[in-house]
């Protein structure tokens, strides 16, 4: 059990006396450090010198040491990736992997993928910072397109999140718990989080809660801050682990996850297209629930050496409300916005993989199937008052609220692969990989999309694509090794693309549905 305090340099002193209490390369010796086990490569755990890829690994002990609360606390040392900020109201976006960001890079979370990132014009803007660094066990990110094993949205790549089982905890016992405090001068932020854990490698629970509240970031330019923002975030993390006695583990989680931002932007306050605003503020809140049931088995002495089932649930909510005043216009006007973003994920995975040895070639092959369904909701509204008259319209610049930027859409992911990975002899392995994708999109039409859009006819998508993977590694000596690999990637079309929906007459700005829309690809080498 360890506590670090709120000063970097009283951190690391301390971590010094608490050693035991967090992961380290120190507590190993060198060469089982230097031979680090990672999953996100293959879906299967590997020494990361049999990966023909480039991967980092970021451990929950580094993390502390470095009083990580945040996606931008946690990737501000690796090369190649980075966070995607969207400005003073809307914080962070997204991860970013050798410039590749967005809805391209799969983010998973105990191998549930987060909600997408959508945004239009300048008061909605739908994140995906969901990951609190405080209940995080590792964070492993492949670098480069990823399609071979994770479909359409690992075209840029995939950071796979793992949070903590009981016995990271509970190392030494029963029971075991981590509480970490910390404050940051930069956005005078405060993050507090307490895990306990109970149980052994056999059997355990795990409660883990995590808030953070702060403010905007300082700038050394400005001494007075002119945007303003607080926020306050909360994660709360239930976890089972329970061993058979056939040596299958099964393991349930659940994640909550609730957090508002209020903020009151000044510095665009005066020119360009607020040239008349007097007052712009948001009020943003989010909330994420995912449950999370996966059951590992496998045998060598069986038909199979190693295995997992997974299903998943989650459902992320984003309300984003903006007041905009224009008290300096010529009809003084108060603006009141709203935007939400509704999305729902249910998914099923399974993963076997199988050891053959030949008199040359020993192979691991591994075979997977999943199928996902995914409900996004979105909608704007908007209502004008006059402050002189206090007449209202829910007319804005010719479109008539509420709307829909694309209709309700379904969206069906169903996927099967293949891997192989043969060894020759001490130094060559081969490993090659295929996976073969269908992307469906439905619209669900309904009555308010209509209202706004009687004439568009909408998209329905059926898209197929075939992802190959190839790489070679050669081990030089022991200690060095050098590899190649080839990736394919591909991304289907997106439902916020493929029926995209705007029509301003008094701008004469159009935009409708494409039928012709085509699949991303792209080819990575390394």
């Amino acid at each position: 059990m360890y506590f670090a305090p709120v000063t970097a340099a009283a951190a690391a002193a301390l971590a010094l006396l608490s050693a035991p209490a967090v992961s380290s390369a120190g507590d190993i010796p060198d060469d089982e450090a230097i031979d680090q086990v990672v999953v996100v490569a293959h879906k299967d755990e590997r020494s990361i010198r049999d990966l023909a890829a480039n991967v980092t690994v970021l451990s929950r002990g580094e993390l502390n040491a470095e009083l990580a609360t945040s996606i931008g606390d946690a990737f501000r040392y690796v090369p190649g990736v980075d966070y995607e900020g969207a400005g003073t109201r809307f914080g962070t976006e997204g991860i970013n992997i050798r410039g590749i960001g967005g809805n391209r890079v799969a983010i998973l979370v105990d191998g549930v993928p987060l909600s997408d990132q959508f945004d239009t014009g300048s008061f909605s803007n739908a994140t995906r910072d969901f990951i609190d660094a405080g209940l995080i066990q590792d964070i492993e990110v492949l670098h480069g397109p990823a399609s071979a094993l994770y479909g359409s949205s690992a075209i840029g790549g995939v950071v796979a999140v793992r949070t903590p089982d009981p016995s990271d905890i509970a190392r030494r016992g029963d029971f075991g718990g981590e509480f970490l405090g910390t404050w940051r001068g930069t956005d005078n932020s405060a993050h507090g989080q307490a895990i306990v854990a109970l149980g052994d490698n056999s059997f355990g629970f795990l409660a883990g809660y995590s808030r953070r509240n702060g403010e905007q970031t300082d700038s050394a330019a400005v001494s007075n801050p002119v945007d303003r923002r607080d926020y306050t975030r909360e994660t709360a993390l239930l976890k089972f682990v329970s061993d058979n006695r056939f040596g299958h583990t099964f393991r349930a989680s659940v994640v909550h996850q609730e957090g508002q931002t209020l903020s009151d932007l000044n510095s665009m306050l005066g020119a360009g297209r607020y040239r008349s605003t007097t007052a712009l503020e948001g009020d943003d809140r989010q909330r994420m629930d995912v449950v999370n049931l996966a059951y590992e088995f496998g045998s060598p002495e069986t038909w199979i050496d190693s295995g997992v089932l997974r299903g998943f649930w989650e459902q992320a909510e984003i309300d984003q409300y903006t007041l905009d005043e224009r008290a300096a216009a010529r009809t003084p006007v108060s603006i009141d916005r709203l935007f939400s973003y509704d999305q729902e994920i249910r998914g099923i995975e399974l993963n076997l993989w199988k050891n053959f040895s030949g008199e040359v070639i020993t192979h691991r092959i591994g075979i997977g199937v999943e199928h996902r369904d995914r409900r996004t909701v979105e909608s704007r509204d908007g209502l004008s008052t006059d402050l002189d008259t206090g007449e209202r319209t829910n007319v804005l610049l010719g479109e008539a609220f509420p709307l829909r930027d694309f209709p309700i859409s379904d969206t069906t992911e169903t996927a099967a692969f293949i891997e192989d990975t043969m060894s020759m002899g001490e130094n060559w392995t081969v490993i090659a990989a295929v996976r073969a994708d269908r992307y469906e999109l439905n619209p669900d039409v309904d009555a308010m999309y209509l209202a706004d859009y009687p004439d568009y006819e909408t998209t329905r998508l059926d898209e197929s694509d075939i992802s190959p993977k190839l790489g070679v590694i050669y081990s030089i000596t022991p200690g060095v090794d050098a590899y190649v690999q080839y990736s394919h990637g591909f991304r289907a079309p997106p439902y916020s693309d493929a029926n995209v929906s705007l029509d301003l007459p008094m701008f004469r700005v159009r935009a409708v549905p494409n039928p012709d829309l085509r699949s991303e690809s792209s080819d990575g080498f390394d």
